[in-house]
């Protein structure tokens, strides 16, 4: 097949060699093409011209020839058999040109197109969409290129689905120059399909059943290369290795079975990390954090961190054992936290262990808690009470955004539900739920998104509710225009104290600026946490500047609280996406 290219050319194509101020050399001259498809190609078929201008006249011809033979080569590609070509020898200053005057002539036309495939295959989505879309219409012209992507695209498409030794009984593409028409015959034979057989993983850090079943792949299973592709994602995507080398042994196949070898370098058992960072809401904070990889060869985790700001200071540790039936998506948390929060004339110290089961699998997250928690609360001046709670609880999360560091485009959402009953060692009976929905939406060069969070929670001794589960916003990533959390109910001193419900809603716009990386911003927020259901909801509007970072956002924002105060407009910074 000649090559097809974008190169623009004029209806005269020069081709030759040049030196800057050297003698004059021969150039080919094509002209009668107007078509720019045939003018291209023709172009970038045509040999070079590798003689000088003292070359005989049988040089020149034969060269001649060998052009003419390319171009009906390229001609044909695009339906037309019946070109004519005259070349010629033009005369120019002291040198000689080979030309070629083309006429294209009518071009061929699609008379029949028949595409026999057995019917397992006609059932492929992949292979039934592709036809589809690729069948040449009849009465069309001829493009031979589309011809050879249509015969090309069923056989691998077939191919990557395991029937590794599909071929073509019937692939025919007559063409009659006469009746300038042609008639197109395909015919497959897929054979039968092929399925995983051995997979042999290189590694030393797992038991090897368990590293098998982290490829995602069942035993026997039908060969895919799309499933190739997910065994290599899946083991690299555990943390237990830093990479992946997938490779199917296909010409050791047997018994319609293809072995597959992997190959894996371990990460380093233990990692740490530091972290650095400001936001409006707690101020300058420092954490710190520390994980092992593989604790043992059924792949058990460890991991501590601990954050400090001036408001809360936190320590956690987890362990985690992924449940040996499916371990790729499915594990069991043992954890325990300790915070301190001195916010608000608020001063909260909280306790909680327990343990979680965990599913995650196509975006979608599920968990099932139960834990024990201990929390000691100070309201203003008054005397601090401690409570224990035996909660259970459960998570239904979504995670649909196109990027997690910069998203402009995508669903999340978030649903919680969790309580504990006054007989089963707790200080109170209460269920408590929480709500939470957000998306981003490109509109041109607009980023439009929106966010939505309601919780409530019922019980009949709020008082004895911990601190960590009533409900307070206002902040940098719930209502702008407020200090955090100084959105809720206050008691008769004046303390907030947190709410039984929560509404909180925003709606934002950006627009690039400098190119993809800075943008500027408007936004509107409103919400409230509180106990009386017909509190005012409290709105913040204002401006602020997004800078597409390495490590996610940096915002920057200006809000006005809206609730008829003399409220001075507040500046709010935090890094990460609003949701």
């Amino acid at each position: 097949m000649p090559r097809l290219g974008a190169a623009r050319l004029g209806a005269a194509l020069l081709l030759g060699t040049t030196t800057a101020m050297a003698a004059p050399t021969p150039q080919l001259q094509l002209t009668g093409l107007s078509d720019s498809r045939l003018i291209t190609n023709v172009g970038l078929s045509m040999p070079r011209v590798g003689f000088s201008c003292q070359a005989s006249t049988a040089h020149i011809r034969r060269y001649l020839d060998a052009a003419s033979e390319a171009a009906e080569e390229a001609l044909q590609a695009y339906g037309y058999f019946n070109a004519r070509i005259r070349p010629s020898i033009q005369r120019r200053a002291e040198c000689r040109d080979p030309a070629l005057d083309i006429e294209a002539g009518p071009v061929t036309t699609i008379e029949a197109v028949s595409i026999d495939l057995p019917e397992p295959i006609r059932e492929i989505d992949s292979v039934r969409a592709f036809v589809a879309e690729q069948r040449p219409s009849v009465g069309a012209p001829l493009d031979q290129a589309a011809y050879d992507a249509l015969r090309d695209g069923i056989l691998s498409r077939v191919q990557k689905l395991g029937y590794l030794d599909a071929r073509f009984t019937r692939r025919e593409l007559v063409v009659d120059p006469a009746t300038q028409s042609a008639r197109i015959a395909l015919a497959l034979a897929p054979g039968s399909r092929y399925r995983f057989g051995e997979v042999v993983i290189e590694q030393s850090i797992l038991e090897p059943e368990l590293a098998r079943r982290l490829t995602g792949v069942p035993p026997g299973a039908a060969y895919t290369s799309r499933d190739l592709l997910a065994m290599n994602r899946n083991l690299t995507g555990t943390e237990y290795f830093e990479s992946v080398s997938v490779r199917p042994m296909l010409d050791q196949r047997e018994n319609l079975e293809v072995p597959v070898e992997i190959t894996t370098y371990p990460n380093p058992r233990t990692s740490y990390e530091l972290r650095a960072g400001y936001a409006t809401d707690v101020g300058p904070r420092v954490g710190a954090g520390v994980k092992r990889r593989y604790v043992n060869k059924r792949g058990h985790q460890w991991s501590a961190r601990t954050e400090l700001s001036a408001i809360e200071q936190r320590l956690e540790t987890s362990y985690t054992i992924p449940r040996a039936a499916d371990p790729l998506r499915e594990r069991y948390d043992i954890y325990a936290r300790v915070t301190r929060e001195d916010n608000n004339d608020i001063v909260t110290t909280a306790a909680a262990s327990g343990v979680q089961w965990v599913r995650e699998a196509d975006r979608w997250t599920r968990s099932l808690f139960t834990e024990y928690l201990l929390d000691r609360t100070r309201y203003g001046d008054e005397p601090a009470e401690s409570n224990g709670f035996a909660i259970l609880g459960g998570r239904l999360g979504y995670q649909g955004l196109d990027d997690a560091l910069f998203p402009t485009e995508g669903v999340v959402f978030d649903v919680s539900l969790q309580g504990a009953a006054e007989p089963v060692a707790s200080a109170a009976s209460f269920v408590r739920g929480r709500a939470f929905a957000g998306g981003y939406l490109p509109v041109g060069k607009w980023i439009f998104s929106g966010r939505a969070e309601a919780g409530v929670i019922v019980t009949d001794q709020f008082d004895k509710m911990p601190r960590s589960l009533r409900f307070f916003t206002g902040g940098d990533r719930s209502v702008r225009g407020y200090e955090y959390e100084s959105l809720s109910p206050r008691d008769e001193d004046g303390t907030r104290t947190g709410g039984k419900y929560l509404l909180v809603g925003s709606l934002e716009a950006m627009f690039p600026v400098v190119e993809d990386d800075w943008y500027l911003a408007a936004f509107v927020d409103s919400g409230n946490a509180y106990t009386d259901p017909e509190a005012e909801l409290k709105t913040g509007a204002g401006v602020g500047v997004r800078w597409r970072s390495p490590v996610g956002i940096l915002r920057v924002d200006i809000a006005q609280p809206l609730d008829g105060s003399d409220g001075l407009p507040m500046l709010h910074l935090g890094l990460g996406a609003a949701f």
